[in-house]
């Protein structure tokens, strides 16, 4: 039987620093701080931005305002948690199987790959039992809502999937696993990735509970190669396109809203009952979406247990 000593330190504090952290990130302080402060060097003294900073809710913030502000804050919640995993958890990046080599940009292609294949599916299964109607999307814009897009593009498709999967698979995933087992892990991280996107704008129930569902595919991904570039690659190729091809809004944040109209491959109206369409939340809140992460999951279950990597690939 483990002392209580034991208990405390491989069961009980594993899943308070977990908690510690992610209230710490939901209020947001650090990444409001240097942003409040960063706006007001661009907006106050380098006039470089045209921001609307007046009301109190961010949709009162112009669409480049949001994009800048999402980055600072990204940035910083990266930053905090590399800290706390260097500092406090004294572990390196290795530890999270984020490995930088050339064999891991392998996985990193997987994951795109599978995010890609995993929004067309959605997307052609929502066509064809006719709850979204696409239209061709791309227009001439001037170039200012290019570089919107670029910034959206970074900060939706590059940065917050990196963060993202850093924070749940890396952080919060491996401080659970090893205190409580690998199932319990994929649970907490699992609930705690759902719960985090009730947040969003036009937030639906079952967009959570896929938003669920894909977080258990990203961890069984995570456990098959042991590498987080395939979560990575899989979460930020599903974020691209979602929004920039299929037009349908990223976890309730709406082309339109974001300022964006012509920069979108397609432009999806939605049509039908919310749950088979997803409503303002997009596609993560279908009921075709859940049926394919059902089917992906029981695949990787079966690839982990037939289709087992040496060790010496894991990174």
């Amino acid at each position: 039987m483990a002392s209580p000593k034991s208990f405390l330190s491989d069961r009980i504090w594993p899943i308070m620093r977990v908690s510690i952290l992610q209230i710490i990130l939901m209020v947001g302080i650090p990444g409001n701080i240097v942003g409040w402060l960063v706006f007001a060097l661009l907006v106050d003294t380098l006039h470089w931005l045209d921001i609307d900073f007046h009301g109190k809710t961010l949709n009162t913030i112009s669409p480049d305002g949001k994009i800048i502000g999402i980055i600072i804050l990204f940035g910083v919640n990266l930053l905090l948690v590399l800290l706390v995993w260097r500092w406090f958890e004294r572990k390196q990046l290795k530890d999270m199987w984020w490995v930088f080599s050339r064999r891991q940009w392998r996985y990193l292609a997987g994951g795109l790959a599978a995010g890609l294949v995993e929004a067309l599916l959605v997307f052609g299964g929502m066509v064809i039992i006719g709850v979204i109607k696409p239209s061709w999307g791309l227009a001439s814009v001037p170039a200012r809502t290019v570089l919107m897009a670029l910034g959206w593009l970074f900060a939706s498709s590059i940065l917050g999937p990196v963060v993202e999967e850093v924070l749940n698979r890396g952080y919060w995933f491996q401080n659970v696993k090893r205190g409580w087992g690998v199932v319990p892990a994929i649970v907490v991280t699992s609930l705690l990735f759902g719960g985090m996107h009730l947040l969003n704008p036009n937030a639906e129930p079952l967009g959570a509970i896929n938003i669920m569902l894909s977080a258990v595919t990203y961890a069984l991904g995570l456990l098959w190669l042991r590498s987080l570039w395939l979560p990575i690659g899989w979460h930020a190729a599903w974020n691209f396109a979602q929004f920039f091809i299929v037009g349908s809004p990223n976890s309730g944040i709406s082309v339109s809203s974001m300022g964006l109209e012509g920069t979108t491959l397609f432009v999806s109206q939605s049509l039908g009952s919310r749950w088979l369409s997803g409503g303002e939340f997009g596609m993560e809140a279908s009921l075709i979406r859940t049926v394919v992460l059902i089917v992906v999951i029981v695949v990787l279950l079966w690839l982990k247990k037939n289709r087992p990597l040496p060790e010496s690939k894991a990174g």
